[in-house]
């Protein structure tokens, strides 16, 4: 079989595993949609019979208006740079994101963009191909999608427009204009695979709201965007397409959020259709009704990764400040709401600004605002603090983006955070066990006893049941290793949401749940908290799950933490009957260095500390840095993703036995 042909019978088995996990009510949609998707082929996506300019009175626009002199001293001089800096090597042509942040792209032809081509892969997708059916999923066919995707998001010519917006500079603006302008050329209606999302199709029509507010006060704004520019065809068809291709049933997660907001935030910001009232009362209630849907009581994001939180939290509050600035005020319920997913991610932030990882995240961002390089929930907090009071700390940076969605006059509501200490959200089954102490020294265990995922999918979530995270300080010591990949690379896309590749117990060489694709779950193990106490220098955490009893022997694994100051003792049981093999993984940061001790002791050291890690005398220990071997067909080790599409060899523990269970096993890790 050729690899085409294994791509392709993979791709069917994905799609039959996926149609199994859909309702029937989900399939009836799914069939509706693809009888649009015909009809749009057959006659294309309506341009507007009327665009009502009479409808188009300069309103509140989030903070805006600011003069540049008004932003540039909100900003900062940091922010103020960054942000230039940026702008300088968009105009060329160049990128800083994913892979490419610490290094941009080599400049491009007058700066311009290849809207269809993966810069990693060099592939271009085709871009006359029939977007709604193009497969993106096939790296063959577009590379990584990722890629081509994250330019199509216009979060780059937002910034352009954020850079004129703090210069009154005539190039950025013209630089932003001219980026508009020519995706609306290269991809004409439902041509080519910027057509195939709708979350992309939301997030693009936010970007674009914010470079016409951005650019409002340039000498050449009426011209730029009078009644023949391409802009309102392009977003009449960007919204009506958003109408015939909402995200429903086991999709409606994080790209239901995107295109309910890129349809409010576009409804609101353009009000010149007759559909317009129609599409921004809808999407008000949709958001309404997700925003209590996704999200745990608590706050937290329901899809289990922080980094979709954090998305989702932006993709909630961006239409709701807006609504609150246009008159048209979402409930208080969906506002509280709002307030506890912001309050989850001050909480969860730790020592030095050191946010925690579980879970996918891709480095998704609602608007871009700052620079690339800017810290990542500053402003996000910082606007929860001033807006709807939310008891957070004071973060050091966020000045600019506040800026842009408060303005420069304001009334501030913040409330002073709470003590620092133990806390839960049973709810999510995240548990943080903080030792206390100077913030330097802080000890912090980020353990998860809770659900897969969300919806039947669950495809955001990682096989991690009873997983755990620790930091000490503001350096992350045991670490979840991240995601790397999407779609682009199959193998690694499956080892990074494994549970070999998690601070957990595996058994007999399998997964938690069962992997029926990139973003699909075939088996959910199920956690259950069995107790927890936090104390004033830890606490004791006590939880199982069930993810092994279709194995022989219905094996259970409970797992106990007890964290006494700087003294973490990790205690895995394993009940059931026969025999089965153990893999105990610990993965560590890039930044450490090991060294053996005795057979089962080891030195943990990094720049600032040093820990010492004890593994049960039962087990046989290897410790690897960047290990694999396909031929083999053994497990990687040793891996690391900082960031979407980026990994790097890090060290690793993996403790292993054979053994006939019951079984007790004790890791303790001793921080110096």
């Amino acid at each position: 079989m050729t690899r085409q042909q294994q791509s392709t019978l993979q791709r069917w088995r994905w799609r039959y595993r996926r149609l199994r996990a859909m309702s029937i009510r989900e399939v009836m949609w799914r069939v509706t949609v693809e009888r649009t998707k015909a009809q749009w082929r057959a006659r294309g996506l309506p341009a507007p019979e009327r665009v009502m300019f009479e409808r188009l009175p300069q309103q509140g626009f989030f903070g805006l208006p600011l003069t540049p002199a008004e932003l540039s001293t909100l900003a900062g001089n940091a922010s103020h740079s960054a942000v230039l800096q940026e702008a300088e090597e968009i105009l060329q042509g160049r990128w800083r994101f994913f892979a490419f942040a610490d290094a941009p792209t080599a400049p491009t032809p007058d700066g311009m963009t290849d809207w269809h081509r993966c810069d990693v892969t060099g592939k271009r997708a085709n871009p006359d191909a029939f977007g709604p059916t193009l497969d993106y999923r096939d790296p063959t066919v577009v590379g990584d999608i990722k890629i081509i995707w994250e330019k199509s998001r216009h979060h780059h010519t937002t910034l352009l427009a954020v850079a004129y917006a703090l210069t009154g500079e005539h190039r950025y603006a013209a630089g932003a204009v001219a980026r508009v302008a020519d995706w609306i050329l290269a991809n004409p209606p439902l041509r080519g695979v910027n057509w195939a999302s709708g979350l992309e199709v939301g997030l693009r029509l936010m970007a674009w709201a914010w470079v016409y507010e951005l650019l409002r006060p340039h000498p050449q704004w009426t011209t730029w965007f009078g009644p023949d520019s391409p802009l309102w065809p392009s977003v009449y068809q960007h919204q009506t397409f958003l109408e015939g291709f909402e995200s429903r049933g086991s999709s409606a997660n994080n790209h239901l959020l995107g295109e309910l907001a890129g349809q409010y935030v576009a409804s609101v910001t353009w009000p010149v259709y007759p559909e317009s009232t129609g599409w921004q009362q809808s999407s008000k209630a949709a958001l309404t009704r997700e925003s209590a849907l996704q999200f745990f009581e608590s706050g937290v994001n329901r899809e289990m990764g922080f980094g979709y939180h954090v998305f989702a939290t932006e993709l909630l509050l961006l239409p709701a400040l807006l609504g609150e600035r246009s008159g048209d005020a979402f409930a208080p319920a969906y506002l509280a709401r709002l307030a506890r997913s912001l309050r989850v991610i001050g909480d969860l932030r730790g020592p030095g600004g050191l946010l925690p990882r579980y879970g996918d995240e891709d480095e998704g961002l609602a608007a871009q605002l700052e620079a690339r390089n800017s810290p990542r929930v500053d402003g996000l907090l910082r606007v929860g603090r001033d807006w709807l009071g939310v008891p957070v700390a004071e973060p050091a940076g966020g000045h600019l983006s506040a800026a842009l969605l408060l303005g420069a006059k304001r009334d501030e509501l913040r409330a002073e955070p709470a003590a620092p200490g133990s806390f839960a959200y049973p709810d999510a089954g995240l548990f943080v066990l903080d030792a206390g102490g100077p913030p330097h020294r802080n000890v912090r265990v980020l353990a998860d006893a809770g659900p897969l995922g969300y919806l039947s999918l669950a495809g955001h979530g990682h096989a991690d049941a009873l997983a755990f995270t620790l930091s000490v300080g503001a350096q992350p010591v045991v670490v979840d290793p991240g995601v790397y990949a999407y779609h682009a690379d199959s193998v690694w896309r499956s080892y990074f949401r494994s549970t070999a590749a998690h601070n957990t117990l595996e058994l007999d060489l399998q997964d938690q749940s069962v992997q029926a694709g990139s973003f699909l779950w075939a088996d959910k193990a199920a956690a259950t908290l069995k107790s927890w106490t936090p104390l004033p220098d830890g606490g004791q955490l006590g939880a199982a799950h069930d993810g092994y009893t279709r194995l022989p022997g219905a094996p259970v694994h409970t797992r106990e933490f007890e964290l006494r100051g700087r003294f973490l003792t990790i205690t895995d049981r394993v009940t059931g009957q026969g025999e089965h093999h153990l893999r105990l993984h610990l993965h560590l940061h890039p930044d450490c260095d090991v060294q053996p001790e005795a057979k089962s002791s080891y030195w943990v050291t990094w720049d600032t500390g040093a820990l010492r890690a004890t593994f049960d005398p039962q087990l046989s220990v290897h410790l690897g840095r960047g290990e694999h071997d396909p031929a083999s067909g053994a497990t990687p080790l040793g891996w690391y993703s900082p960031r979407y599409g980026l990994k790097v060899p890090s060290p690793s523990f993996r403790a292993t036995l054979t053994a006939t269970l019951p079984i007790t096993l004790v890791t303790t890790l001793e921080i110096l």
